[in-house]
């Protein structure tokens, strides 16, 4: 899936350029679109984040218009892979890229507990 990004002015550092921090950010504005699309507006299924990295490829400065790809990666018993990619929405060029792994929760008995078999097969078609 693909979304534009709206970078706001705190988004850019001194030099003009988005700060690296702020890539994560971007990773969990496209996870939330997702996750509404995939669940909708439940609140009985949850996850947690377990890992996020980022790499940097080329710099995105200010004014220029970005998307984000993001896309299943790998779907586990209890967690999945989701991978981004940051780009120049006139070209293509490549700005970042990164993955997060998520793993499924129960934020009321406070354990991890396995994808449910409707989202796994949804998860597979991110």
């Amino acid at each position: 899936m693909r979304f534009d990004l709206e970078t706001r002015y705190n988004d850019y550092d001194t030099a003009g350029h988005v700060n690296n921090a702020v890539y994560l950010t971007y990773f969990e504005v496209a996870r939330m679109k997702v996750w509404a699309a995939l669940v909708g507006p439940r609140r009985d299924v949850g996850f947690v984040i377990a890992e996020a990295s980022v790499r940097y490829v080329s710099r995105a400065q200010l004014g220029e218009p970005l998307a984000i790809d993001i896309r299943t990666a790998e779907v586990r018993d209890k967690a999945w892979v989701w991978s981004y990619r940051v780009l120049d929405s006139r070209d293509g060029r490549l700005v970042a890229d990164g993955r997060t792994v998520q793993v499924m929760y129960d934020f009321d008995a406070g354990t991890t507990v396995p994808i449910p078999a409707e989202l796994r097969s949804r998860l597979a078609d991110v």
